[in-house]
């Protein structure tokens, strides 16, 4: 530990607020040597008796207000309005650190933060900017704490504790370790916060009780700002974009601090459905870690998995039940080991690091002054170009200024079977159309609600769709002791009639070839029609021999992956669009957790599936519900023997030729800013992956493209989310600092 004094390239400066908290920090400021040159203050009338020469500040004349000069430090301490005259004020800020405070060599503080006398601040704690750490304040190791918040004189916050944005932790409060208070809360003075707090909520009392949450305004940082680029959507595409654009900035001289906005219709960013809390903690990868992610970035994952180890089991016990509990029985070695890489891990862990790794670059990014972050939580809808801009409108009618735009929204929405509601309840059957909406967690808990009221009836289920998701609500179905335990019988119904495949056989294997494709790689004539149908020979040849995909997956890749090479540009894109993803459905994998289940399910007589396509659900004459389904091998309408009573869809998303997608996508294709492909899931782009002049796409919705010579069908792979995030990070770096006519700031 070290004493910290406050570090500044002049020894002149200048306060904006003259009331008792502008006069501890004059003195801090004095103690340290610096000259207070000038006082501002919007009501100078309401002065605090000892300022002397306030001047009028910029509230009421903005252009005139002398925003160039020595730095600025905004003493006021409500926090709503010291973030609102920071964002107006157009000046350097400093900090100001007596120098009695003790302060990590590696905490970071951002800019105009304020640290009074005898404050401790511990290792790797990140201070974002305009905070306000008072007197003998104790902030523990790894904390992160917000712009514009305000940790109270004598406020203790042990380790990892994060505090949102403008949030004001009281006197004498205490915080325990890993709690997240969101943004603009209040914790009054000397509660004890042992769980998380939800935005814009009130805390008090021992143990800390919420008394009261309020609707969220959109003003301070919350409200639409002017950007220079706007990312529609949190996910993982725009998470790595944002880190590989931060990682090409970094340390870069005489640049312009880029404004970002982040907008998302989900109150969580960064993480997208599948690896966020609306998934759920103890829904795990379809396939191994070292499978899941390349390296370098595995390998920085798996640091961060051993040091975080312990309390990641210990959320997936609370969240998990009984396959759950079994996963981490069975991987206790490994995991104590460090041994990842051949693990099928819970897909939150993933979230979790991505989520943290954002995070904290974009908050030392923002102390280092070369960007501003700004989060929106809004859907937005519509997109507006104009001469040099775009303006993007939001559901609640307000809109933002952005020069550039990345429209990465995720996977479209799912495509409703039976009516159009994501859950339709009737007295003998739950029919459940979107499991993750609003998430998995929720819908567990109504289907165990809907199961409990048949308390001596025999359920059936039917799960239609024999993809990942489908697979997981098996999992969670069995894994949920007082769901499982009502349910007689799991079907599925997919149009093959087969499940993602688990096992590898090594010796079948080593005896199968892919004749046909060898046979097409010796031909000069080859074109994308040619390739599929010599993989789904291939992929027929190892049905007969009861070699599943996860025996041949690899080797039907890399063959027909050596072939995309000599197709032309247009036959690549036609495969792209149209072959790609048929062949991915013959090749799903899935973990051996997932089929064990299965396999218990099936020696119990508990299991059947059906190869068909969902027609629909009809009424019996006993009140009870039965499938409709179109019989694959005979081509006729059949309907099931038994009855179903919880029906759950997995059949995937919709596609852009249906009137189901979001308003926004809808606009921008009658706009004609965006073009749906042959994929009828993807946009056309360019090779700057862009739709329409900086407006750039990124993610699921770049399928049915080609980019250096390589066919993308589906965006979802870590490995090709990194590759195209690599390929838009350039281009976003190349306009803003490599175009001189735009390296002015605006």
């Amino acid at each position: 530990m070290r004493k910290m004094e406050i570090a500044g390239k002049s020894n002149k400066i200048r306060i904006y607020g003259a009331g008792g908290h502008s006069q501890v920090i004059r003195e801090v400021l004095e103690e340290n040597g610096y000259e207070v040159t000038e006082t501002f203050d919007d009501k100078p009338s309401g002065r605090h008796n000892a300022s002397k020469n306030v001047t009028s500040g910029a509230r009421g004349n903005l252009k005139e207000f002398p925003h160039e000069g020595h730095p600025v430090i905004v003493a006021v301490g409500i926090n709503a309005e010291r973030a609102e005259i920071a964002g107006f004020l157009k000046s350097d800020f400093e900090k100001a650190i007596h120098q009695s405070a003790i302060i990590a060599p590696t905490a970071k503080i951002g800019e105009g933060t304020v640290v009074f006398a005898g404050a401790i601040i511990q290792p790797n704690t990140v201070i974002g900017r305009h905070v306000i750490i008072n007197t003998a304040a104790s902030i523990d190791h790894d904390n992160v704490i917000g712009d514009y918040a305000h940790i109270s004189p004598k406020a203790a916050l042990c380790g990892h504790v994060e505090v949102g944005e403008g949030s004001h932790v009281g006197v004498g409060a205490v915080v325990i370790p890993k709690v997240k208070i969101g943004k603009w809360c209040t914790i009054g003075a000397g509660t004890v916060v042992l769980k998380d707090v939800p935005d814009y909520s009130t805390v008090v009392g021992n143990p800390g009780k919420i008394i009261k949450t309020k609707q969220p305004e959109m003003s301070l940082n919350n409200t639409p700002k002017s950007s220079d680029v706007t990312f529609i959507g949190s996910g993982i595409s725009s998470s790595f974009t944002i880190l590989h654009f931060l990682d090409l900035i970094e340390g870069s001289k005489d640049q312009r601090k880029i404004n970002i906005n982040i907008i998302d219709k989900y109150e969580e960013f960064h993480t997208g459905i599948p690896y966020g809390g609306r998934s759920g903690f103890s829904v795990h990868l379809i396939t191994s870690l070292k499978n899941f992610l390349p390296e370098p970035e595995l390998g920085k994952f798996i640091k961060w998995l051993n040091n975080n180890k312990n309390w990641l089991i210990d959320e997936l016990k609370k969240d998990g039940g009984q396959l759950s509990l079994e996963w981490i029985s069975t991987h206790a070695a490994k995991i104590e080991n460090n041994e990842w890489e051949d693990l099928f891990i819970p897909r939150r862990f993933f979230g979790w690091y991505i989520n943290e790794k954002v995070k904290t670059r974009l908050e030392d990014f923002k102390i280092q002054g070369l960007i501003n972050v700004n989060y929106i939580n809004q859907e937005v809808v519509d997109l507006e170009k104009t001469e040099h801009s775009y303006i993007v409108s939001l559901k609640d009618k307000k809109t933002i200024i952005s020069e550039k735009v990345i429209l990465s929204v995720g996977s479209l929405p799912v495509n409703h079977l039976w009516k159009n509601e994501d859950l339709i309840e009737k007295d003998n059957m739950l029919f459940i159309n979107d499991p993750y909406k609003p998430e998995l967690k929720k819908t567990l808990n109504k289907i165990g609600s809907f199961l409990e009221k048949k308390p001596s009836q025999k359920v059936n289920v039917l799960i239609v769709g024999a993809n990942a998701s489908g697979l997981e609500m098996l999992y969670k179905l069995n894994d949920i002791e007082s769901i499982t335990s009502h349910i007689n019988k799991f079907m599925f119904l997919s149009t093959q009639g087969l499940l993602p495949d688990s096992v590898i056989d090594e010796e079948q294997r080593k005896e199968y070839t892919p004749f046909n494709l060898q046979a097409l790689a010796k031909e000069n004539n080859v074109t994308a029609k040619g390739i599929a149908e010599a993989t789904f020979k291939d992929l027929d040849y190892a049905d007969e021999m009861h070699l599943g995909a996860a025996s041949t997956v690899d080797i039907i890749s890399k063959a027909f992956g050596s072939l995309l090479g000599k197709l032309s540009p247009q036959e690549l894109k036609k495969f792209a669009c149209h072959y790609g993803n048929e062949i991915g459905r013959r090749q799903r994998c899935a973990g051996y957790h997932y089929s064990k289940v299965i396999d218990g399910l099936k020696e119990e007589g508990r299991f059947h599936h059906i190869a068909g396509r969902f027609t629909n659900i009809i009424k019996t004459e006993n009140d009870e519900y039965s499938l409709e389904y179109l019989d694959t091998q005979s081509g006729q309408n059949k309907i099931s023997e038994e009855s179903v009573h919880l029906v759950i869809n997995c059949v995937g998303s919709t596609n852009l030729t249906k009137n189901n997608i979001p308003e926004l996508l809808k606009n921008l294709i009658d706009k004609g800013y965006c073009k749906p492909n042959d994929s009828k899931i993807g946009f056309d782009v360019n090779e700057a992956l862009e739709s329409k002049e900086n407006l750039h796409i990124v993610g699921p919705l770049l399928a049915g493209n080609t980019f250096e010579g390589k066919a993308v069908w589906h965006v979802e792979h870590c490995g090709r989310i990194i590759w195209l995030s690599h390929v838009l990070s350039q281009k976003i770096n190349d306009y803003f600092f490599e175009n001189t006519e735009l390296k002015e700031d605006c």
